[in-house]
């Protein structure tokens, strides 16, 4: 048999095109016919590189080198914090639930700041060491600085932009140490936020210098004041392009109903949520600023769900169906997830036990007799009721669920 009879053609070289007769009256006007595109071919024998995950949690790794990633959220609303501890972990391998995945280069920041003052900045780099256990007040090789606030023009501080990371990276042992770039905020290197022939090459510059320098780029872009949405033409353009977006909500608990405060929060507290991946989801996690600083420090808060090693059973299936059945009316839908909890499920079903609460609660979404709506509520998709779900269901031995 031949054994080339399943290869494809091998492309024509650039002097086989050449020598091709070019139909120079198709979309002539777009002066597509001298243009060289030889470079922009895939190579097939290039080998394929895995995902190059910088940071991780609970064993989900997340910020790819050599992409762009996102921290959203409205004005106020703990997205400086946030950052703060990303900068942290990379600076000394671990905050909270957050870790700087083992076996990869020495981490080297650089965080630009293009909207506060001076002392706000100060109180960032005081942060940031504080959590690290790192001196705040001598100069630091791995930890750099750049304030834009005072140069007026965006398309200067990009300028500046690029000439700063160009001085970092020249500082820096590049067979041992990584570039981790911190914008802080994507909005003032455009005069207008809604204009796309400004918008679309920033993002793409962006993304270049991702892969020209090989680092993990940040960037800090607000959310719309009105709804849950990334502000402007430029925040349309960056959701599709970024591998991944984190958003911080402030809960103030004296202004939420008493159905969604929760006991073991304090009365302010902030929920990070993963609203877009490339890989594994992350799932959200809390934290508070406390003010053991003259700059507040960030910590994470424990969750009151038992850990997978302290595994709880919930109440038999056939008890959550009817309970859900029986008492689905008493509850307005869509709802929260606390609401269906203490509505059906405490109330009706007259659990009290909250970890049984949870998992019982888990037994219906993993089942889908709740499912998600399109409506959120501080950064979550509320439930409804599924009503093509195949009732009734097929128990186990155990009366588990199958998770």
């Amino acid at each position: 048999m031949d054994e080339n009879i399943n290869q494809l053609p091998p492309l024509p070289t650039a002097e086989e095109l050449d020598s091709k007769v070019i139909d120079t009256d198709f979309l002539s006007r777009d002066k597509w016919k001298d243009e060289d595109v030889d470079a922009d071919f895939l190579d097939f024998t290039e080998r394929y590189q895995p995902p190059r995950y910088t940071l991780e949690r609970n064993g989900v790794p997340f910020a790819n080198i050599g992409e762009l990633h996102v921290v959203s959220g409205k004005a106020g609303h703990g997205k400086t914090n946030l950052m703060s501890q990303f900068m942290a972990t990379l600076l000394c391998g671990q905050q909270g639930n957050t870790k700087y995945r083992d076996g990869l280069k020495e981490a080297v920041i650089l965080y630009i700041d293009t909207e506060q003052g001076k002392d706000d900045t100060i109180a960032i780099k005081n942060r940031v060491c504080s959590l690290a256990g790192m001196p705040y007040d001598q100069p630091m090789q791995r930890f750099k600085i750049l304030r834009l606030r005072d140069t007026e023009e965006a398309v200067e501080r990009w300028r500046k932009i690029l000439k700063a990371v160009w001085i970092v990276t020249q500082d820096m042992n590049k067979e041992s140490q990584c570039l981790h770039l911190f914008l802080d905020g994507l909005l003032d290197i455009v005069e207008d936020y809604n204009d796309q022939k400004e918008c679309q090459p920033i993002i793409r510059k962006c993304m270049k210098i991702a892969t020209h320098y090989d680092i993990s780029m940040w960037l800090v872009l607000h959310e719309n004041p009105l709804v849950d949405k990334l502000v402007g033409t430029l925040g349309s353009i960056t959701q599709r392009k970024v591998s991944e977006i984190f958003t911080v909500r402030k809960h103030k608990q004296t202004d939420e109903k008493p159905s969604e405060r929760r006991a073991d929060r304090p009365e302010i507290y902030f929920t990070v949520q993963q609203l877009k991946a490339r890989g594994r989801d992350v799932d959200n996690w809390d934290f508070e600023v406390t003010t053991e600083s003259g700059w507040g420090m960030p910590r994470e808060l424990e969750d009151a769900i038992p850990t997978p090693t302290e595994r709880v059973t919930g109440d038999p299936m056939s008890e959550v169906e009817r309970w859900f059945k029986e008492a689905r009316n008493t509850v307005e839908w869509p709802a929260t997830r606390q609401t269906i909890k203490e509505k059906i499920i405490r109330d009706y079903g007259k659990q009290t036990n909250k970890p049984k609460q949870d998992v019982d609660l888990q037994m219906l979404i993993n089942r889908r007799i709740l499912v998600e709506s399109t409506m959120k509520q501080k950064g979550h998709h509320l439930l409804i009721p599924n009503d093509e779900s195949a009732l009734p269901f097929t128990q186990n031995e155990e009366n588990e669920a199958p998770f």
